[in-house]
């Protein structure tokens, strides 16, 4: 009887890989570059302020999304070091360079100081309220790791709340504000992204009875969070549509009412990213698959169409 107990516990526990010279394809899947995508949401309030032309301000957008993304995989690599276990027994995430044991954790932590070193140079040329900003994304991001990744619908929250946090962090470095109409949509899209996210991975594991990795969720819980997800995208979308009348909207473009055909052109997209999701299809990051997907594209390409035209 305890042999078999022990066969069991070895096969739930699986022993580490011996970790190999870190290769610079392993360094690079550790810093995770397709993840800054989410960074360029840092340039954000430079293009709804119509402020491209200005040197300083693109300037400094620019340093702060390189701050970002040196942050971000820091934040990642330290993700990877809390969740190693976990992750070797992850059909997906075994692959990640420490739990398939690419690179050592001594390089990861090498990695992650030198990359510190990057955001404190480049901090310092910004505006004390983007460090700030800053600051709070780190903190929040390493309790998620820790311990808000495993609070129901908590979990989802906190993530929405990264996605915005990276448009403060834009307004900070720039100095423009960012209005309550693209605080309340960006809430309520993120919110709705964050629930792809999570109704993905619960999806590619749907028979766990107890939760899953780190995790709170339930096969089950999948419904509630595809609800959750619907409603905050339509949200989203009705926020927009009430912007579109507000008279904040006549100084920034000569022909606001053309800028109603972006309602439905973005329903039509969450749509889309919730059949592709409830198939199967999603990528475990929404924002990699819009990135990879021509369709998605396409809808990007038609939005900043009828934007530029409104002009």
């Amino acid at each position: 009887m305890q042999t078999a107990v022990r066969a069991r516990d070895a096969a739930y526990r699986p022993e580490p890989p011996s970790p190999k010279p870190a290769s610079a394809r392993s360094v690079l899947r550790l810093l995770r570059p397709h993840q800054w995508l989410k960074n360029l949401l840092v340039l954000l309030p430079v293009a709804l302020a119509h402020q491209w032309t200005n040197y300083r301000v693109v300037k400094n957008s620019t340093l702060a999304t390189l701050c970002f993304c040196a942050a971000a995989s820091v934040v990642y690599i330290i993700n990877d070091l809390i969740d190693v276990e976990a992750d070797r027994r992850h059909p997906r995430k075994k692959l990640r360079p420490l739990a398939a044991g690419t690179i050592s954790t001594r390089a990861a932590l090498a990695i992650a100081a030198l990359l510190l070193v990057v955001v404190v140079s480049l901090v310092t040329q910004l505006p004390l309220a983007f460090g700030l900003t800053l600051l709070i994304y780190f903190v929040v991001s390493n309790l998620y790791s820790l311990y808000l990744k495993t609070k129901v619908i908590l979990d989802i929250c906190v993530l929405a709340g990264l996605y915005t946090i990276r448009l403060f962090a834009g307004g900070a470095a720039t100095h423009i504000r960012i209005s309550q109409w693209t605080l309340a949509f960006a809430m309520f899209c993120f919110l709705g992204l964050a629930a792809v996210k999570r109704y993905t991975e619960l999806q590619t594991l749907p028979d766990q009875p107890s939760g899953f990795f780190r995790r709170g969720y339930q096969g089950v819980d999948k419904t509630t969070v595809q609800a959750m997800g619907v409603s905050s995208m339509a949200l989203s979308v009705l926020v927009l549509a009430l912007y579109l009348q507000s008279p904040e909207v006549t100084v920034l473009y000569r022909r606001p009412e053309a800028l109603w055909l972006i309602c439905p052109v973005l329903l039509y997209w969450f749509g889309r990213v919730w059949i592709v999701a409830g198939r199967g299809a999603m990528h475990s990051d929404p924002i990699v698959f819009a990135v990879r997907d021509r369709t998605s594209l396409l809808v990007a390409a038609v939005i900043i169409a009828i934007g530029l035209a409104c002009k």
